[in-house]
């Protein structure tokens, strides 16, 4: 299949087609327990992972065979809509450094190359059974994203959650034009804890039934759902450490050491696939 020649190959590349049940996401850092997690109740989910273009060591992975048009399409609307979500990112950044005191274009030096990942999501439709087999299977278990901030576009089926600070989950439920913005947890490392990384998890929607007659000829099944997400970094060369007037004085100091930013976001996404 076409999808599959384009599959994924490593965490430093982060590019390609991601099949139903290889990536898992949860809250863990252990590889071990997160491949026991991904035996037991994989996400129900495929994707594909588009990264800056112009890396000659880790290119993009197009659909653009020869006189596939739809492909060549395609690769022109994603490189389009990545630029325009760069720039979104920037803005959205400005906004956070102002809101800290930092000044409004304190973080352009860090936003400057767009080291940064599209992803489209697609959760396959599945039957109600899955669910009710175990409450621990879900499209998508509880995590926090890694980077800065992302940015996502969620069409109308629902089954986002996020957790309130008191440790509930809420719907997060579509807005028609909004895009939805987590922090997350290279921010919340950045910024000493002063912004909170979002945990979040996708859960079946409303079902819809299908069949006619008595209950055992119906069957109630979750539709689709479509999302794309644009997971936002620090440019990759940057080296992320406490922002000032996060750590200074009776704040505590810094709870976390400097890293350098491409280097833990290998380091998260090769625990997670």
């Amino acid at each position: 299949a076409q999808k599959d020649s384009l599959s994924w190959t490593s965490a430093r590349s982060n590019r390609g087609y991601v099949t139903q049940g290889r990536e898992k996401v949860s809250s863990s850092t252990s590889k071990a327990d997160v491949d026991k997690l991904r035996e037991g109740h994989p996400d129900l989910k495929e994707s594909i992972e588009i990264g800056r273009e112009g890396e000659t060591d880790h290119p993009n992975r197009w659909p653009d065979f020869q006189g596939d048009d739809a492909g060549a399409h395609f690769k022109h609307v994603m490189q389009e809509f990545h630029a325009r979500c760069k720039d979104l990112h920037t803005l959205v950044m400005r906004a956070i450094a102002l809101g800290m005191g930092l000044g409004e274009h304190f973080f352009d030096r860090y936003t400057a190359t767009g080291d940064n990942n599209l992803r489209l999501l697609h959760y396959p439709a599945v039957s109600r059974r899955v669910f009710e087999q175990s409450t621990q299977q879900m499209r998508a278990g509880e995590h926090s994203d890694y980077g800065s901030i992302t940015l996502l576009f969620q069409d109308q089926a629902g089954g986002l959650q996020v957790m309130t600070p008191s440790g509930k989950f809420v719907d997060a439920t579509p807005i028609a034009g909004t895009v939805v913005v987590n922090a997350g947890d290279l921010l919340m490392r950045w910024s000493n804890d002063f912004i909170k990384s979002t945990k979040h998890r996708v859960v079946e929607p409303p079902v819809v039934v299908t069949g006619e007659g008595e209950a055992e000829g119906r069957q109630e099944w979750c539709p689709a759902r479509y999302s794309v997400a644009y997971f936002c970094n620090p440019d990759y060369d940057r080296w992320i450490e406490a922002l000032p007037g996060t750590w200074e004085g009776e704040k505590g100091g810094k709870k976390y050491e400097g890293i350098n930013s491409g280097e833990y976001l290998v380091q998260r996404l090769s625990v997670t696939y």
